[in-house]
């Protein structure tokens, strides 16, 4: 594990992340919702393991609860997770390492699997309705797109019970807020999008950086990257090592590219011609640190001239002002408030922010 080879600064790179040992206020809010978070998530735990997992289940509830306890009361680094100030990083890992002490590895896996399987069956209607799109509207569309896909969301409490609900797809994006936007950079970006048919992209490889599996990898990303690879952009998708909440890992991802090309003669085409590769970024909770990455995304990632960050966790949550020596784009749904203030907007606003690389 290494910095991400396409930082601007790798030696000056710090995660963006909210100081929880020195702000009290802030330090309460966040422990009081991953505390409630936690009790939600136990109980899809419940149907995704069966009665059997009664006692696991309860002992992860004992283990989480003495955490919070232990915050409240002491709020500096944890034991279990070395020398780090407290931030949502260090709550994301004590939350999985409890759910992970006790075998509950990916207790969103019923839901991930009914999702995905409703997305795909959706992904053909999305792609035929974008075809019939002029040009000038197709990528606003898409990028919209991607906000609608984010709504998907388990990590957040404003939108967990999104994954419940049988939606109209096309009906969410036309739901999104209207422009301009918390951070809108979309008429800076359109100037870089090409437009024609045949026309090349001004990328030749982009490593998209994914977060949730269903409508937003199947419905919101893939549109996005099939289109860019129409335009001979090279896509590495780049997806978690290991399950948690209902994010896509690079297996699963791997497992809905196959399903999705035996739909789309388009996208097949494009993944025989080599446009397409998925790798692990070794990561296992929604937000990232980019110090700590596989060697195998450096290595897939290494001549990219594009990245593109999607999700509040992985864009604004812990990388809001990260900059890169190539390209970048951070798009994502603002889904709490008080990270929504830190992008300098509310829950629901949306996030498009473009910036040439500092190599450029």
């Amino acid at each position: 594990m290494s910095h991400f080879c396409l930082l601007a600064n790798p030696d000056g790179y710090a995660v963006s992340d909210f100081d929880l040992t020195s702000d009290a206020e802030a330090r309460r809010y966040w422990v009081k919702l991953f505390e409630k978070h936690f009790a939600d998530t136990l109980s899809y735990a419940q149907v995704a393991y069966g009665r059997g997992a009664r006692k696991q289940i309860e002992s992860a509830r004992l283990q989480f609860a003495e955490v919070v306890a232990s915050l409240r009361e002491n709020p500096g680094p944890a034991e279990s997770i070395g020398s780090d100030p407290l931030g949502i990083i260090e709550l994301c890992r004590l939350r999985e390492k409890a759910l992970r002490d006790h075998g509950l590895n990916d207790p969103f896996r019923h839901i991930k699997q009914r999702e995905d399987a409703s997305a795909i069956e959706t992904y053909p209607g999305v792609t035929d309705h974008l075809k019939s799109l002029p040009a000038t509207e197709r990528w606003e569309h898409l990028i919209r797109g991607i906000f609608a896909g984010n709504i998907f969301d388990l990590g957040s409490t404003a939108t967990m019970g999104y994954a419940e609900d049988s939606v109209d797809f096309e009906a969410v994006i036309k739901r999104t807020r209207p422009r301009p936007w918390a951070v809108d950079d979309f008429d800076e970006l359109a100037a870089n999008l090409p437009t024609d048919a045949g026309q090349p992209a001004p990328w030749a490889k982009a490593v998209v950086f994914v977060d949730n599996t269903g409508a937003d990898f199947i419905l919101g990303v893939m549109p996005f990257v099939r289109e860019l690879a129409s335009h001979g952009t090279q896509i590495v998708l780049a997806a978690n090592e290991l399950p948690t909440l209902n994010d896509v890992t690079a297996d699963e991802a791997v497992e809905i590219l196959n399903k999705l090309a035996n739909l789309d003669d388009e996208l097949a085409s494009y993944i025989s011609a080599g446009l397409f590769e998925i790798v692990s970024t070794g990561n296992d909770i929604p937000l990232i640190d980019l110090s700590k990455v596989s060697d195998e995304l450096n290595a897939a990632a290494r001549d990219a001239d594009l990245v593109v960050l999607e999700g509040m966790g992985r864009s604004v949550e812990s990388n809001l002002n990260t900059e890169f020596a190539v390209d970048s784009i951070q798009l994502c749904l603002l889904k709490d408030p008080i990270v929504a203030a830190r992008a300098g907007g509310e829950v629901f606003d949306c996030v498009c922010r473009y910036r040439k690389g500092t190599g450029d």
